[in-house]
This record gives C-alpha cells, sequence and structure tokens, in this order.
C-alpha cells in the first residue's frame, strides 16, 4: 500500500503540494496551515522527499532509503519517473 498522506491529519501529499506552491516548500508553513507533521511524525520524511520531487505518493521507506533519498542529487526526469 502506497504511502499518500498524513495520517493523523488525513492530508494527502497532494494537497500539501498544491499548498507548497501557494506558501512555498516550507514544511514549517504547511504544519502551521494543516497540522502535518505534529501528529506522530511517521509523515514528515515523505512529506521532505514529496517537497523535494513533486511526488505525491511513495512506497514504505527504511531509514537509509529516506536518507539516501534526501540527500541524492535530483535524478533525470526519465529515473525519476520509474520512482512512482
Amino acid at each position: 500500500m502506497p504511502v499518500t498522506r498524513c495520517v493523523c491529519h488525513d492530508v494527502t501529499f497532494a494537497e500539501l503540494k498544491d499548498l507548497a506552491q501557494q506558501l512555498g516548500p516550507d514544511l514549517d508553513s504547511l504544519s502551521k496551515r494543516t497540522g502535518c507533521g505534529t501528529g506522530c511524525g511517521t509523515c514528515v520524511p515523505y512529506i521532505q522527499l514529496m517537497l523535494k520531487t513533486g511526488r505525491t505518493e511513495f512506497p514504505v521507506l527504511t531509514g537509509a532509503q529516506f536518507a539516501s533519498l534526501l540527500h541524492a542529487q535530483p535524478a533525470p526526469r526519465a529515473q525519476a519517473a520509474r520512482l512512482t
């Protein structure tokens, strides 16, 4: 099952992506506006990936995978498309 939302506040990453276009790509601004990331916190690295990549759906990732993806250089479009 893909990860698509902040479960605690029932806010989808697609909604957050749209909101980030208005507010700017800042996790703190999104959290203040929607509460995302302020419950259990599990969604925070996914939101960070969404802000970095624009993707709104992710497989369940390990801590090592998050670290690798968050610190990796942006992938060329062809490779990024394969990640979805």
